[in-house]
């Protein structure tokens, strides 16, 4: 989730340009681990067939339902038995991460080695929690790229320090045994699993059973054994004790109200979990390959591309020949995206891209930046969708948990289908700071059967009655003042279905008159290297 503490980061350092400084700990050494050459077979039970006979494929399971998508990570913590590796952006403190948290402590009761890999940034206030939960023998939790001071000061030295400190570690991935992963844009947090009851975010995960399961592995070495990547303990001086016996009654208070509540009920009565309870998952097989930033992106020069994932995989699209589906919830295309795209168009390749709309984004200078490539996508041809903050209620109004209350919906997921073929899935934000600050990782999957389960999840969030289409039409006359800036004859126009009905809107999706005047003045502010 793009947190909106980036935009004061930015703001300061405006005001403060000049100051940076370099990253707090040396990185040299760092190198990308290559010690698994194999999947363990050791979770493979799960599958309803031999996932062995399929080697050199690797076996996947579509995870685009937020239900889904925790209880396999449940699944995979209870039937792991020899390690757990975590690596997320955020790991909140909520009755899914504490749900979560409880069964990974099961895990390292009997005898599991779990090693909590999390990026700095918004940990600075679970620092005591954190600590106490390394104290277990079985236990082990790194922080990366964390600041010297914590808490508000920590946020002072991220302001002064921003082209290296603020630069983040965005890659999330859970491996269990080195034979089973899940990969994508879910962080641990209740929005990324349908528990907040006010918001939600559509969101997307691979679960992924054998030889990628390696390559995962690789992925969480070479980041656990960076220089970057800091133990808790060396972080935090707190005798922990005590924290630790009362951290362990909330995780039990926690796990057994969420065992408790309806929302466990929900999850558990869905074809996934029933399949996978009685070691019955039916997997798509495929080709496939893993591909992430190496750490040292973090305090290279923006310009180094070396280190960079987006080079090893750009070949892959000047080699599409029929269609891109892309599903990315910041899309900001700089000018060489826009010309590839362009390329695109002009081969004949249809081009659909879903992102988010003024009122969907949690980062109006996002949606900002990206509105300035609205109206020459929609020239050229491109299937433009936006993210109606309404999508879904159907499926939510029906949930029993949610005893009838309807969340405002936001895009979260990040993938992509290429000729029907090949499946994208990753962390990876379609952003300057995905492609060139942050670090991020994608599976790259060849398979037909899972491009079609996943061109159906596509067609399903571009349904009328959930996105705006963007279009261009002939202006007219302007509707509005303040918040419309037209620079030619064409107006863009938002359409979508509304009680049955197609209904236009002329500024930008109905968004607001608020968020809509920040978009424009977000415009004049020269931030786009940090969005």
């Amino acid at each position: 989730m793009r947190k909106n503490i980036y935009v004061l980061f930015v703001i300061i350092t405006l005001f403060l340009s000049g100051c940076a400084g370099k990253h707090i700990h040396s990185t040299d050494g760092t190198v990308v681990i290559d010690k698994y050459k194999k999947a363990s077979p050791s979770l493979y039970f799960l599958a309803s067939d031999d996932v062995s006979s399929h080697y050199p494929q690797t076996g996947f399971y579509p995870l685009y339902d937020n239900l889904d998508a925790f209880m396999a990570r449940v699944f995979l913590i209870e039937n792991a038995k020899k390690s757990l590796d975590l690596q997320y952006f955020i790991y909140a403190e909520d009755e899914i991460s504490y749900g979560l948290t409880q069964l990974l402590v099961e895990a390292a009761d009997r005898g599991v080695k779990v090693r909590i890999l999390i990026d700095d940034l918004l940990q600075k206030d679970k620092d005591v929690a954190l600590e106490a939960l390394s104290q277990h023998p079985n236990i082990d939790i790194k922080l990366f790229n964390p600041t010297s001071a914590r808490k508000t000061m920590g946020f002072i030295q991220l302001a002064f320090n921003i082209d290296t400190l603020g630069r983040r570690m965005h890659n999330k991935l859970l491996v269990a045994d080195n034979s089973a992963a899940i990969i994508g844009g879910r962080n641990i947090e209740n929005i990324y699993f349908s528990a907040d009851k006010d918001n939600i975010f559509i969101d997307n995960d691979i679960l992924a059973v054998g030889p990628l399961a390696a390559e995962a592995s690789n992925e969480f070495e070479t980041y656990w054994k960076t220089k970057i990547s800091v133990d808790i303990k060396k972080i935090t001086e707190n005798d922990t004790k005590e924290d630790y016996i009362i951290l362990k009654k909330e995780l039990f208070k926690s796990m057994k109200s969420l065992r408790d509540n309806a929302y466990i009920s929900e999850a558990m009565d869905r074809k996934f979990a029933k399949d996978i309870q009685k070691h019955n998952l039916k997997l798509f097989y495929g080709d496939a390959h893993l591909y992430f930033d190496i750490p040292t992106k973090i305090t290279s020069s923006e310009e180094d591309t070396s280190s960079h994932l987006s080079k090893q995989i750009r070949p892959l699209f000047s080699k599409i020949k029929k269609s891109i589906k892309i599903i990315n919830p910041y899309f900001i295309p700089n000018h060489q995206m826009m010309s590839a795209i362009k390329k695109l168009r002009d081969r004949g390749v249809e081009v659909s891209i879903v992102t988010n709309s003024l009122a969907t984004n949690d980062g109006i200078p996002v949606y900002s930046a990206y509105a300035l490539y609205q109206k020459e996508l929609v020239k050229i041809g491109v299937n433009l969708y936006e993210l109606n903050p309404n999508s879904f209620k159907y499926i939510y109004k029906n949930q029993k948990y949610r005893r009838g209350s309807i969340p405002r919906s936001s895009l979260h997921s990040k993938s992509m289908i290429i000729d029907d073929e090949i499946v994208i899935i990753g962390s990876m934000n379609l952003d300057p700071r995905s492609i060139k600050l942050n670090t991020e990782m994608l599976s790259v999957i060849y398979s037909s059967e899972l491009a079609k389960v996943e061109s159906k999840v596509f067609e399903n969030i571009v349904k009328p009655e959930n996105v705006f289409k963007v279009k261009v039409e002939k202006a007219k006359s302007i509707q509005c003042i303040a918040t419309c800036i037209p620079k030619d004859d064409k107006k863009l126009v938002w359409i979508t279905e509304e009680n049955g009905n197609m209904v236009k809107y002329y500024n930008d999706g109905n968004a607001g008159f608020w968020r809509r005047l920040g978009s424009n003045v977000s415009r004049y502010i020269p931030m786009d290297k940090y969005l």
